[in-house]
């Protein structure tokens, strides 16, 4: 049946009008209008919900995807490598020099020819030992008149001892004036203190004449030699002057130098961001080009207490032991110290700073509410740099392990931007070359 078609109506017997009521029957074709004005109303509504549904929402929907397509078909990729936390200790490498535990250079203490020398460069001597041997003739001939001289003296002070008690003696019995008796005990004082004169001019040339041998003041190697025997030389302390005597003309020259190698000191120069982490008893690592298979071993004992002026930096000294004397004064080493750190501090790739007139940041990548997981939000984030490892940076505040920072950020990447960011791959291992040869 359709649903325009009328309904049919029911026949029900006709009421009984009350008396003096008039009766008023409705019109059916009045009924019959309404009814189909509510329908015509309810399926005009219908079709409108169901064009909606099956022809605007389908192509909303498709509109919607392709702008998100779109979208992620315009972002831009970027590498991004993590924050990692620093080792508890840092391993700083500083250039160092090698130099003797202590040095000296040995010149002669009195004037001499060089009788004979004993000891070469490169001998080991101990302390004591006699490195050469002067004949001081002059020395001596000075020595043997000093002596006389000191005989004179003590003749003359018994004489003068003798002359005091006599009149000592005479003048209790009052034989010879006060005056006399003080006269003969001062000539006695004068006659004392001329023989101590005397005495102490023999000690002094006694001891220029035990300075003929020259001996090595500590236990050290000979790094240097200067003496022939015959040579000349004159007392002297390092001065390059010149000395005339008696057998004519000499120089001071420097005989030896000897040089303590065990152990040894290095002086390494620590940046100013790394001196709060010296201290006596760091454990420092030297690698000698002569060894490169082998690893030295010291400590720091003291450093300067104060940075220079001119490099910011830190005059630090390393002991090394060199028991089997490998390693040698004045060669290049490379220092690698173990720096304990107190505090732990982030490490991040040193190509993940952006450096501009807004100072150093970083291009930080946040998690965003996407199903897509390689997709992320770029936050610009300023940070402070500590110290400079090469490849990597200290980073002292406002990142956490695990952090994702974008690599070699593009100079237009933007705060907010939403990116595809993929982690750096690693790099495959190179096979090591074999030196064998192929089997035939």
């Amino acid at each position: 049946m359709s649903p325009l078609s009328p309904t049919p109506q029911k026949t029900s017997a006709p009421r009984q009008s009350a008396p003096g009521a008039t009766s008023q029957t409705p019109s059916p074709q009045k009924g019959l209008g309404a009814l189909g004005a509510v329908l015509l109303v309810g399926g005009l509504l219908a079709l409108a919900v169901l064009l909606y549904v099956f022809g605007i929402t389908p192509r909303l929907a498709a509109k919607a995807d392709l702008d998100h397509e779109q979208k992620i078909s315009t972002q831009r990729v970027v590498i991004y490598e993590p924050v990692r936390l620093a080792a508890p200790k840092t391993e700083l490498p500083l250039p160092g020099t090698i130099e003797a535990f202590q040095q000296a250079s040995i010149y002669a203490r009195t004037s001499g020819y060089v009788k004979r020398w004993m000891v070469d460069i490169g001998q080991v001597v101990h302390e004591g030992d006699i490195l050469a041997e002067l004949d001081t003739p002059e020395v001596d001939e000075q020595l043997r008149q000093a002596q006389a001289t000191v005989e004179q003296a003590k003749a003359s002070l018994d004489i003068a001892q003798s002359a005091a008690d006599r009149w000592n003696t005479m003048i209790k019995a009052h034989a010879v004036s006060q005056e006399e008796a003080a006269e003969k005990n001062a000539t006695r004082d004068e006659a004392k203190g001329t023989l101590d004169a005397d005495l102490a001019n023999v000690a002094r040339l006694t001891d220029l004449q035990n300075f003929k041998q020259i001996r090595a003041p500590f236990t050290g190697t000979i790094t240097y030699r200067n003496i022939e025997v015959g040579n000349l030389v004159s007392a002297g302390t390092g001065s390059n002057t010149t000395a005339t005597g008696t057998s004519g003309t000499s120089r001071t020259t420097e005989l030896y130098r000897i040089a303590q190698t065990d152990p040894l000191r290095v002086y390494v120069d620590v940046p100013e961001n790394s001196s709060r982490s010296i201290e006596p008893g760091v454990q420092a690592d030297l690698h000698i080009q002569n060894y490169p298979d082998r690893i030295f071993h010291g400590e720091v004992v003291r450093s300067a207490g104060a940075l220079d002026n001119t490099s910011r930096t830190l005059k630090t000294e390393i002991r090394v032991a060199n028991p089997d004397g490998a390693l040698l004064p004045g060669a290049y080493a490379d220092v690698r110290l173990q720096l304990a750190d107190s505090t732990p501090t982030v490490l991040i790739p040193a190509n993940a700073l952006i450096v501009n007139s807004s100072g150093t940041q970083v291009a930080l990548l946040e998690t965003i509410d996407d199903p897509g997981a390689d997709r992320f939000k770029v936050h610009i984030l300023p940070v402070k740099v500590g110290r400079d490892f090469g490849t990597e940076v200290e980073v002292l505040q406002d990142l956490k392990e695990g952090d994702r920072l974008v690599a070699n950020p593009p100079a237009e990447i933007n705060d907010g931007a939403i990116v595809t960011a993929k982690p750096l791959a690693k790099p495959s291992p190179t096979p090591t070359p074999s030196n064998q040869a192929p089997k035939a």
